[in-house]
């Protein structure tokens, strides 16, 4: 056996994913994909009328639909772009006609 330094017997032993890929296949598995449900016109009445509240630097909870899972996030705003469609929470943007639900600090939810 030839010498060996013990960084490199070390290396031997490290362990090893057998099964490559196997707990992203699992965490997709969890995902449970839903409908994008539809919104009644005094659903959509309430929610414009939020959105038209929030302001830069608000504490907010968004919940909306993207690839075909809904996502809730939390934080505070920090752009909103009203011709663009745009809401940014923290770094995430958001587009507002995905949005379904909204939580405003202090305003009641919809």
């Amino acid at each position: 056996m030839p010498n060996r330094t013990m960084a490199q017997r070390a290396q031997i032993f490290n362990s090893f994913d057998a099964l490559k890929g196997f707990k992203e296949l699992l965490k997709e598995k969890e995902k449970v994909v839903v409908e994008k449900r539809y919104l009644s016109e005094d659903d959509y009445e309430a929610l414009n009328r939020l959105i038209f509240k929030i302001q830069v630097g608000m504490m907010v909870k968004i919940v909306y639909f993207d690839n075909g899972e809904y996502i809730q996030k939390e934080g505070r705003v920090a752009k909103i772009n009203f011709d663009t469609k745009i809401i940014q929470v923290v770094k995430t943007k958001i587009r507002i006609p995905t949005i379904v639900e909204i939580y405003i600090e202090e305003y009641p939810s919809l």
